[in-house]
């Protein structure tokens, strides 16, 4: 879990969605796998979301369900079931990519940026970083591909 004071505008994200933490969910039983996707936009000009992707043991499927943040109506939460094959080769891509060992993206500028927090999780391990998807380089550019590429529902805005 983060304990940076950067992330705590980002959690709180999930935390009025009334989503649990990526690590409780990825606890839960059946969960073989979760990933969890933060967007803050700074200008507003989509709802803030919250998408998270869990794979249980016995399903063929992965579900994605997606939360946005509205200022005047209930949050509007968009659920999607991924096809396996692509949930888990994005996962792979993700691990091949050495996310779990990233640490938040260099040089992030905290208020005129759009931020994810990004976070994988499974059974007792859990890994998040931080990163301006716009200004990113290296490895995190490459996360920001990865996601646009092969999980492009996590992402989608709407009109606020």
């Amino acid at each position: 879990m983060l304990t940076r004071p950067q992330a705590a505008p980002l959690r709180l994200i999930a935390l009025r969605l009334g989503l649990a933490d990526l690590a409780d969910e990825a606890r839960r039983p059946g969960v073989a796998e979760a990933f969890r996707l933060t967007v803050k936009y700074h200008d507003a000009r989509h709802p803030d979301q919250v998408a998270t992707a869990t794979k249980m043991q016995s399903n063929q499927t992965a579900q994605m369900a997606v939360h946005y943040r509205r200022a005047t109506q209930n949050p509007l939460i968009l659920e999607h079931t991924l096809d396996l094959d692509r949930f888990s080769a994005f996962m792979a891509a993700l691990k091949k990519l050495g996310f779990d060992k990233l640490d938040d993206a260099p040089d992030i500028d905290w208020y005129a940026s759009d931020l994810w927090l990004v976070e994988r999780g499974a059974s007792s391990f859990n890994h998040d970083i931080i990163i301006a998807p716009e200004k990113a380089t290296g490895a995190h550019a490459e996360l920001v591909r990865l996601v646009r590429d092969q999980l492009h529902e996590s992402i989608r805005g709407i009109n606020p």
